[in-house]
């Protein structure tokens, strides 16, 4: 079955509109290598769900080297398990912009549509470890237009920079929980609004874990939270171009980490700097580091209500998005199979 590709430039116009939709119920589609009656690639299964208004893809244990195009809103991929369902594909950024006009295939996962689930699966963009470089390589890729995209029970491996890059600076909202991000420099940089949860997150090398783009919008915020940081001896927290906003709370940072605050980039070219109109915005509550660096102090109290648990998607996307509860309704369609998959925990 042939790749279905659609040009970036008309993605922007079709899926202008992300907002939720009544959808009904969803249509399920197989993935099986092993099963000549199912997709035998993610990709077709992919192509073949545009004639339904809400998919949810069931993924087979196995080792799947595609690189995926979303280009469509309401879809769910689910695997068996991260430790058996592998999507993995090898591309370097640069080597994809020497023919291309955009990002648009860069990564193993390409994302230009809303309300998208990725769960139970491990993503690996390996250029890295066959060609001996760690420069720009995403694993996942989110275009400007996509929002709402959850990652669940999830690893996601980059042997680059810039693993996760999901980049709708206006209206985007991203959950990430009981994952693991793996990868070299800005590992997860959102722009717009994100809640990590019981995450871990390794660093390879002497640059920054986190990135965060929110000067579009002073609510605007990355909050991570029940965490584990670990990584080479060196590797930095967190860092900014723009205006950003970072909360971390009840994470555990790792002896190796460098005694190095968040901090804003700025470059000898002052045409490069952007404004910083809201401030230096980073703020910890109850964490606990191997090191006593005195920028991990408590320096604000969450409300109580958002203590919680329950309530700190509510804060993060002012209750415009309810990401636990697409979840446990995709695992409630899902356990009704005979699909064999991790259940969705929490």
């Amino acid at each position: 079955m042939s790749v279905f590709f659609i040009p970036f430039f008309a993605l922007t116009s079709t899926l202008a509109s992300t907002s939720p939709k009544s959808h009904g119920p969803s249509k399920l589609l197989y993935v099986d290598k092993n099963n000549t009656e199912a997709f035998q690639t993610i990709q077709s299964a992919i192509n073949k769900s545009n004639e339904y208004k809400s998919v949810i893809i069931l993924i087979s244990p196995g080792h799947y080297n595609e690189k995926l195009f979303i280009s469509r809103n309401n879809l769910s991929l689910i695997g068996s398990s991260a430790k058996n369902t592998t999507i993995a594909f090898a591309e370097l950024r640069s080597n994809w912009r020497e023919n291309h006009q955009n990002d648009w295939g860069a990564a193993v996962i390409n994302i230009a549509g809303s309300d998208i689930n990725i769960a139970n699966l491990t993503v690996i963009n390996d250029y890295g470890r066959k060609n001996n470089t760690s420069e720009h390589q995403f694993a996942i890729r989110g275009f400007e237009n996509a929002s709402r995209i959850t990652l669940h029970r999830c690893h996601i491996i980059a042997d680059g920079a810039d693993t996760v890059s999901l980049w709708n600076k206006k209206t985007g909202m991203y959950y990430h929980s009981y994952c693991t991000f793996e990868g070299y420099t800005d590992m997860v940089c959102p722009r717009g609004s994100a809640l990590i949860e019981n995450s871990t997150f390794i660093n390879h090398k002497q640059s920054a874990t986190l990135w965060h783009d929110g000067e579009l919008d002073p609510n605007q915020k990355l909050v991570v939270r029940n965490s584990h940081f670990k990584g080479t001896q060196g590797y930095l927290l967190a860092r900014h171009h723009y205006d950003a906003q970072f909360y971390l709370i009840d994470n555990h940072f790792s002896n190796t980490m460098a005694d190095t605050p968040i901090f804003k980039k700025t470059y000898q070219d002052i045409s490069r700097n952007r404004a910083n109109k809201f401030g230096n915005r980073y703020f910890f509550y109850n964490n606990q580091s191997e090191n006593n660096y005195s920028w991990l102090n408590n320096n604000f109290v969450p409300d109580e209500k958002y203590l919680a648990n329950k309530s700190f998607e509510q804060w993060v996307f002012d209750d415009k998005w309810s990401p636990k509860q697409a979840l446990e309704n995709i695992e409630r369609i899902v356990a009704k199979t005979t699909f064999t998959f991790d259940h969705f925990s929490y």
